[in-house]
């Protein structure tokens, strides 16, 4: 028995629109605000003080108080190596009577005559006294800086895609019988 089947395919179409999407971004907003730092400076200018006085006073220009003082020192002294000079004359010449007669002579030319040292030395032998008196203070006034910023959100538009799918054409079977005597 002879059959004939035709078939028919289906047919899908699909239809495809695109999404879309479009972004925009503004700029941030940004403000700086800022505290400038501060610097105070007070100063009293430097004054140097030397005081030479002591290296004038060995040089021989001394006050009048201590010209005094080192007069009656010296008076003293002087008072001293004459009494010890005339105790010594003394007991010399209380050696006379042991048979010694040059004493008279030997003292009379020791007392005629001004022993006399000389030396060389270099004055002023102290170094000056020196100080400086003055003042520098700093104080400090930190600066800031203030950041405010803002972010703007971006602007977004977004359209969706669509998928459409249909049939275009159904599947069929179609089946015959063929007579094959004729």
């Amino acid at each position: 028995m002879p059959l004939k089947i035709n078939t028919i395919r289906p047919q899908i179409e699909i239809n495809t629109t695109n999404g879309r999407m479009n972004i925009r971004q503004p700029k941030g907003e940004q403000s700086i605000h800022t505290t400038m730092p501060k610097v105070k400076i007070e100063s009293e200018k430097p004054t140097v003080i030397i005081d030479q006085y002591q290296c004038f006073a060995e040089s021989g220009l001394k006050n009048y108080l201590d010209l005094t003082k080192e007069a009656a020192r010296l008076g003293y002294q002087k008072v001293l190596e004459g009494i010890t000079r005339i105790v010594e004359d003394g007991n010399r010449m209380a050696q006379i009577e042991n048979g010694m007669p040059s004493a008279i002579p030997e003292l009379a030319e020791k007392n005629a005559w001004e022993e006399l040292d000389y030396n060389i030395d270099v004055i002023p032998k102290s170094r000056p006294k020196i100080d400086v008196k003055g003042r520098l203070k700093t104080d400090w006034e930190l600066g800031k800086v203030n950041i405010d910023y803002k972010i703007n959100k971006p602007s977004i538009n977004f359209q969706r895609g669509k998928v459409e799918t249909y049939l275009k054409q159904k599947s069929s079977i179609e089946i015959r019988y063929v007579d094959a005597r004729i």
